[in-house]
């Protein structure tokens, strides 16, 4: 039975108004991470309480009486550190000036925020948890190493008992099944996103020059390569589509890689966290796990990926650029950008307005393969397991997500300088939005269904295509598995390598010889012990759908 945790009256009325998680009845397993102590309740709930069950004492001094209304403590002013990943927005300064003179008044806590590029954060990001450096919160994904840093202890596991005591209006708000799904081994690391989303990707197209060469439509992998063939053959001082940060080095792959296991019979999608490399397909009930470059289909969309790279669609020095290709194509630089819908958003209007001339479209590059219905572990925040505050940290992370006037600041930037609002649940961008640019300085880990805005007067054709989307979209078999890596660290740490090198180099077609380069691949991660791994990932995946399909 859970341990009852004493509640200020003040707190209690809240809970009771709002209404407590519904989701969670089992405790999640005990740990040595951090704990909260008892928040106390009122004198005036004490009393209620001896009326009612003659269970408690009625001898409280008035002195402590009057400390245990107070709730929790927040006496001492404290600083916390958060890292985000991205880059640092031109007015994140004072963004979080306006957010931190709040937060300072309602817990007596502002933040410092820290950022990791795109281009470094895979190196960074596990690295800062062994520095020695004091930090309190992350942002975190099921892509973004949530996995392999709580079963590592890297992050402070909030309990059901911590979530009513510093975060009440998160713990009245979540999604139950959000919360289900961030439990791993039975604890909760996270604070997953409150907001449904689906992953769908566009590209971003320059009409003038679409006009120009006389093309219709981007709206596929084959008119996107006609597309670029003639950037090649008339725009040499454009870079075609230029990727190449950590971020969307395998953005075109994983383009050709859906569409191709989506039209085969198989259905083979990723499984585990996708520096594994692991697959499986969704039609095998004994969901035998293998790596993605022993699927069929592989060796196919590596031999496209050479084409292209061969044609110059992207530049030769793909592998070493640390700017992302949504950047290179507002800069000017290249004549395609491929992207999430969110990104398309957060800077349609900004470039539209920059630069009317290039008048740029958008279209859907889902190229027949429905989009994904994201697990709420697609963004989400988490707190250091060494935190000298976890627990102001989880009441900043409640207003971070749960006030309107804060979550508003994070998500959009300033009322008034960045954005106005339209209604109920719109917002129009105001040319100072290219500063603090809707919805990509990483707040994605705070969003909330609530309190969420759409852009006005965005991207032509967009409301037809979410439609579109929506009806279309689905969720994987495993996407809400959660590979637990505790008994193979050091196969995962060396099959990292491996993904960041010669999968990395296959998956931006650098190879001369796709079929003797896959067969080098394989023959790495077999040192690596890569059968070890999916062997164990095998027998999670089992286990996963006898209590989840049963």
């Amino acid at each position: 039975m859970r341990k009852k945790t004493k509640i200020s009256g003040l707190l209690m009325a809240m809970l009771l108004g709002l209404g407590t998680l519904s989701g969670c009845g089992s405790e999640p397993a005990a740990t040595g991470s951090s704990t909260p102590a008892d928040v106390p309740v009122s004198e005036e709930s004490e009393e209620a309480s001896d009326s009612a069950s003659g269970q408690e004492s009625a001898s409280e001094s008035a002195p402590e009486a009057e400390s245990q209304a107070e709730g929790p403590d927040i006496s001492e002013e404290v600083t916390l550190t958060m890292y985000l990943i991205g880059d640092r927005p031109v007015d994140n300064d004072e963004v979080f000036a306006k957010i931190n003179e709040k937060l300072k008044a309602e817990i007596n806590a502002t933040i410092d925020v820290k950022f990791m590029s795109w281009g470094e954060y895979e190196q960074k990001y596990p690295l800062i948890f062994a520095s020695g450096e004091d930090w309190d919160i992350i942002y975190t994904a099921d892509w973004c190493f949530y996995n392999a840093q709580a079963t590592k202890q890297g992050f402070w596991e909030i309990t059901q008992e911590a979530l009513d005591t510093y975060a009440p209006m998160t713990a009245a708000s979540i999604y139950p099944e959000a919360w289900e799904q961030a439990k791993v081994d039975g604890q909760v690391f996270m604070l997953p996103m409150n907001y449904k989303e689906i992953t769908s990707y566009v590209y971003m197209a320059r009409g003038d020059l679409m006009d120009k060469y006389d093309i219709k439509s981007v709206a596929s992998l084959d008119e996107a390569e006609a597309y670029m063939d003639a950037i090649v053959a008339n725009e040499p001082t454009l870079i075609p589509l230029d990727v190449g940060s950590d971020y969307d080095k395998l953005f075109v792959f994983d383009r050709m890689w859906q569409k191709a296991n989506w039209e085969s019979e198989e259905k083979v999608a990723g499984i585990g966290t996708w520096q594994a490399m692991g697959s499986v397909s969704e039609t095998d009930d004994n969901a035998e796990v293998k790596g993605v470059y022993d699927q069929p289909e592989f060796q196919g969309v590596i031999e496209r990926l050479k084409s292209w790279k061969d044609k110059g669609f992207w530049s030769k020095n793909a592998v070493v650029n640390t700017q992302n290709n949504t950047e290179s194509f507002q800069a000017g630089k290249s004549a395609l950008a491929l992207c999430n819908a969110n990104t398309a958003k957060s800077i349609y209007t900004q470039m539209s307005t920059e630069h009317p001339e290039w008048d740029v479209r958008v279209f859907d590059a889902q190229d027949g393969v429905p989009p994904v219905l994201n697990s709420y572990l697609a963004n989400g925040m988490s707190i250091f397991s060494k935190s000298k505050y976890p627990e102001r940290a989880l009441m900043a992370l409640d207003y971070l997500r749960n006030d309107v006037e804060i979550n508003n600041l994070f998500c959009y930037g300033i009322e008034g300088k960045h954005w106005e609002a339209s209604g109920d649940n719109a917002l129009v961008s105001l040319p100072d939005s290219s500063n603090y640019a809707y919805d990509s300085n990483c707040n994605w880990g705070v969003r909330n269904d609530a309190s969420w805005r759409v852009v006005e007067g965005g991207i032509p054709g967009l409301e037809e295509l979410n439609a579109q989307w929506k009806e279309t979209a689905y969720s994987r078999r495993y996407q809400t598995f959660v590979f637990n890596d505790g008994d193979v660290k050091n196969e995962i740490a060396a099959i990292t390598e491996i993904f960041n090198s010669e999968y990395k180099l296959l998956g931006l077609g650098f190879t001369d010889d796709p079929a003797g380069d896959i067969a080098k691949l394989k023959e790495s991660m077999a040192a690596a012990g890569a059968d070890t791994v999916y062997a164990e990932m095998q027998k999670q995946a089992q286990e996963f759908l006898s209590t989840n399909e049963n």
